[in-house]
């Protein structure tokens, strides 16, 4: 049962971040810049933080709460820069893209400092 909420979560992760980035009609194909290598990564993330994470680093929204934080830090640093990467990779935000890293290493130190109390 686990296995398969994991799996539905990161499918429904997969889909939300392929819709945003105008991917979701050719869904059958990988999106540019997709390695496999990032599938391991996503076990360790829920749909709903994902969606908030995202939201807050590419969308300007609010920020990440308490919570997601926890999650940010147990998915692990690796993971997200690596799926930050793969996001930029697909061209959708290359006008802000120095913006967004900037924004992902913000929200990495704030996760990190909320969650290790420092």
């Amino acid at each position: 049962m686990a296995k398969s909420t994991i799996a539905f979560s990161a499918l429904l992760l997969a889909c939300f971040v392929m819709f945003e980035l105008g991917l979701a009609e050719d869904a059958h194909q990988p999106a540019p810049g997709y390695d496999s290598s990032i599938e391991p990564c996503l076990k360790n993330m829920t749909e709903e933080c994902g969606i908030e994470i995202f939201q807050n680093i590419f969308h300007k929204g609010p920020e990440v709460t308490d919570a997601c934080c926890g999650v940010l830090l147990k998915f692990g640093h690796p993971c997200h820069s690596e799926l930050i990467e793969i996001v930029l990779s697909t061209g959708k935000f290359a006008p802000r893209e120095s913006e967004i890293l900037k924004k992902s290493t913000a929200t990495w130190k704030r996760c990190r400092s909320i969650v290790e109390g420092h």
